[in-house]
């Protein structure tokens, strides 16, 4: 009997399918109104402050983009102390289309940040990686439920009271509605939801942790 012609030949792999995508810069901002938390209960009589996250992209048609993203927060916190905290992402990323209703974006890249607590003496900054995913998942009428991710680790120094090396490991996490439009070549989004975030090992120079929780409203566009 005669075998088949491909007998013992390893089936193949299929990588999941690109996102194809129109070609164009990218840009985005989100107001952000966040409350200050720690781990020690430190932080009294503290409100809702304005934060702000703006980015700036590429995309390219087979779904590869870059993008740098930088954040900026400040408030006060007991005894009008001043709390400040920024980074800037530049980050290489894909975008994937496993279902037609799914549509998931991951990436990697390198962090800058900084964490200055005027309440414990502390100012850091420092360079490391971060690496996060951003997904949506379209409900009908040009809504979307998404939700975003990043992990990041940082390496640097704390130039306030302790003088010494520090690692910090940085978590986000969002959630919200997205909705979609567009006019002429323009393509955009707006979306609303929640985010917290996690800054381990800084505050009160006694490595006592921190996080931000509190509401974003953003807009994006693709030229």
């Amino acid at each position: 009997m005669a075998l088949p012609v491909f007998a013992g030949t390893p089936a193949p792999v299929t990588a999941p399918p690109q996102a194809p995508s129109e070609q164009g810069w990218t840009l985005g901002l989100e107001i952000m109104a966040l409350q200050p938390y720690q781990s020690e209960g430190a932080y009294d009589d503290t409100d809702f402050d304005v934060a702000w996250r703006g980015s700036l992209g590429y995309q390219f048609s087979d779904g590869l983009f870059l993008k740098g993203t930088y954040f900026g927060y400040k408030t006060e916190t007991d005894s009008d102390e001043d709390l400040k905290m920024q980074y800037v992402d530049l980050v290489i990323g894909q975008n994937f289309k496993p279902m037609e209703k799914l549509s998931i974006s991951p990436f990697i890249g390198v962090r800058w940040a900084s964490f200055e607590e005027e309440y414990g003496g502390v100012d850091f900054d420092g360079w490391g990686i971060v690496l996060g995913v951003d997904a949506t998942r379209a409900l009908g009428n040009n809504i979307s439920l998404y939700v975003t991710a990043k992990q990041s680790v940082v390496f640097g120094n704390d130039d306030g009271t302790s003088g010494d090396n520090a690692t910090v490991a940085i978590s986000e996490v969002g959630a919200g509605l997205q909705y979609d439009f567009c006019f002429g070549s323009v393509a955009g989004n707006v979306r609303g939801g929640v985010e917290g975030q996690y800054w381990s090992g800084l505050s009160d120079d006694d490595s006592e942790d921190m996080s931000l929780f509190g509401f974003v409203l953003g807009v994006n566009f693709r030229f």
